[in-house]
């Protein structure tokens, strides 16, 4: 839990992509797709070749002949291999990837292609038996001529388009083996990149996705601006889960599409997220969790009356026994901003075992409180739990007991702890405060903003002030929570109010500010960063936000990277901070350079969430580098 959420929220579609799209639109720099969190592809194109050779008919034999004996040939293959074709049909139909309806061959209509990869209803599946058993069709036998050498250039290329047709007629037939034999026979005529195309869709409708990558990669060989083997290609991708891969090419084909095409960047943006999750699930696994940045501590502590107001209360409590001097040290330590001390005079007492009320409450509920700042979750959960065992009453444990469920992702479990508390002591002020609390990176939004209960928010904010009208992020909450519901002449009305009666808190000013930048008003919104930023200099979140000011006010990424740089210095622990600075540099195409700050930024990210959103911007950066060097003419078009 931290200071206040930042006012302005994201909106609709997901992020990345959408921030994509509105800002090649708007603010395009030539070889510079600025703010790269915004675009995300992996790095590098991975390219699978294989021979085009086909084997010779025999002497004698008709081409239509030879193309029969292919078949059965085939169908032989296919029976011994009978069940690797049924287990991974199984796997297409059961564990389907949800990507866009593969696209149909080149000259067939849209209406006519299958709209899966699998078997349309009342189409027989196809398998080893009904293969060998189906009917061959006759072709043609001017489509195989003994000596395609011999023919000239434009014979060679009128017989492949016819070829080619009839293909696109077996393919509206879903007679796919048949449609890859003639394809493959226009390819011989007349290598193209629609025929590898053409082929390559065939082979997605037989969830033969290793061929569809092979001959997409031919196709893109010949014409890298194919659109149509980029997206099938990618599609394949994802079937075989190599996600960077699919992540690369979806995202080349939405600068293609212009981001036009809502299908691809819905892709994109979800085989971002499977990369995100999975890297970060297993970094999460291997690394040592760490406190967060003494900006995050602060502005946690001080949103509860335990850990701030009534601190000193617990340091003049009588000790009775050896534990009970260590809680007394760990909320002096808070009280002095010393949380590591804190929590390691929290330990101690707990590892004396020798603990008097309230004492053995409180240790257990601050060494908790630790370890949910580190991000260790499930130990903070049961840390709380046994503060609860010793006093069944505390309501400050209860609230971060739905903190952590929330974090979960369990928002019915939260809701449950908060009625928990209120039905024990309905005049705390922090209960309605902390209402619903998720953590969102390094900053706490509510549960109530996050279900657009804005109103509701309004109403809990109300009464947390009337039971202790001092508490200052219950008057930042209220402020935002009324710019929330558009009633910006009460919000600005609450913060010049919250600046008169807290004079000294930096954070009023820093989000009032931060209202003002996003109504536009950047002289009064640059103003109170400057003040916020004289109250509380250590603090890197007036720095971020000046950044982000000049860059919209000024459009001057140069100034925006100095101040993200000023709130590294004063935080070098802020993850916001260098994340940040990633993007300027990215803005202003320093792609290389903006990496080591993504590394940073989830280096020090403490939530798995958080994590993947660090890893998500990472992604990006690798794209930026990718599509600029294989696209730079279409990336720059964008911006015309």
């Amino acid at each position: 839990m931290s200071a206040p959420p930042k006012v302005s929220a994201p909106s609709g579609q997901s992020g990345a992509l959408q921030t994509a799209k509105d800002f090649v639109s708007q603010n395009w720099k030539p070889l510079a797709v600025a703010g790269a969190v915004v675009i995300a592809v992996g790095a590098g194109v991975y390219v699978v070749t294989r021979s085009s050779k086909q084997p010779k008919r025999p002497p004698g034999m008709s081409p239509a002949g030879a193309a029969a004996e292919r078949r059965r040939a085939a169908a032989a293959k296919a029976k011994k291999a009978e069940e690797k074709v049924k287990e991974r049909a199984k796997d297409v139909v059961e564990v389907a990837v949800p990507t866009a309806a593969p696209s149909p061959a080149e000259g067939v209509p849209a209406a006519s292609a299958p709209a899966k990869s699998v078997p349309a209803e009342g189409v027989p599946e196809l398998t080893p038996e009904n293969v060998a058993e189906a009917p061959m069709p006759a072709y043609p036998a001017e489509f195989f001529p003994e000596d395609i050498e011999s023919l000239s250039k434009e014979k060679r290329a009128e017989l492949a388009k016819s070829v080619k047709a009839l293909g696109n007629k077996f393919y509206t037939e879903k007679k796919f083996t048949e449609a890859i034999e003639l394809y493959t026979q226009a390819i011989k005529l007349q290598p193209d990149a629609v025929y590898y195309s053409n082929r390559a869709a065939c082979y997605a409708n037989l969830n033969d996705y290793e061929k569809v990558i092979e001959d997409c990669t031919e196709a893109l060989k010949k014409d890298k601006f194919w659109g149509r083997a980029l997206n099938r290609r990618a599609q394949a991708y994802e079937h075989v889960e190599r996600y960077t891969d699919a992540l690369n090419d979806y995202t080349a084909f939405c600068v293609l599409e212009e981001f036009k095409n809502e299908a691809a960047i819905a892709a994109t943006d979800r085989v971002l997220k499977i990369i995100g999750k999975s890297k970060a699930a297993d970094i999460i696994k291997q690394r040592k969790s760490r406190l967060p940045s003494e900006t995050f501590i602060s502005a946690y502590m001080d949103s509860f009356k335990l850990t701030s107001r009534d601190a000193p209360q617990v340091v003049e409590t009588p000790a009775v026994e050896e534990g009970d001097k260590f809680v007394q040290k760990a909320f002096a330590a808070l009280i002095a901003r010393d949380w590591v001390g804190a929590y390691a005079h929290a330990e101690s007492a707990i590892e004396t075992g020798k603990l008097s009320s309230p004492f053995n409450s409180l240790a257990y509920n601050l060494r908790g409180t630790f370890r949910f700042l580190k991000g260790d979750v499930d130990d903070a959960l049961g840390d709380f739990d046994k503060s609860l065992e010793f006093d069944p009453q505390r309501v400050n444990t209860i609230i971060k007991r739905a903190s952590i469920f929330m974090e979960k992702l369990d928002p019915v479990q939260a809701a449950a702890e908060f009625d928990r508390a209120e039905a024990i002591d309905s005049a705390d002020p922090d209960l309605y405060y902390h209402r619903g609390m998720i953590l969102y990176q390094a900053a706490l939004g509510q549960l109530r903003f996050l279900s657009q209960d804005n109103q509701g928010a309004l109403e809990d904010y109300k009464r947390s002030l009337k039971l202790d009208e001092n508490f200052v992020y219950a008057h930042i909450q209220h402020g935002v929570a009324n710019y929330k519901l558009g009633d910006v002449t009460a919000a600005v009305s609450i913060f010049k109010k919250a600046a008169r009666k807290f004079k000294n808190s930096g954070e009023v000013y820093n989000y009032h500010g931060e209202i003002l930048l996003d109504t536009q008003q950047f002289q009064d919104a640059l103003e109170n960063f400057d003040k916020a930023i004289k109250l509380m200099p250590k603090s890197p979140l007036p720095y971020i936000n000046k950044a982000i000011l000049y860059l919209q006010w000024k459009q001057d990424p140069r100034i925006a990277e100095m101040e993200c740089r000023k709130a590294i210095e004063v935080d070098p622990q802020c993850d916001i901070a260098f994340a940040q600075l990633a993007q300027l540099l990215l803005h202003q195409n320093k792609v290389e350079e903006s990496l080591p700050y993504y590394d940073k930024a989830a280096e020090l990210a403490r939530t798995e969430m958080e994590l993947m959103n660090a890893i998500s911007c990472r992604e990006a950066a690798n794209a930026q580098l990718y599509v600029s060097k294989h696209y730079p003419e279409q990336m720059a078009k964008l911006g015309r």
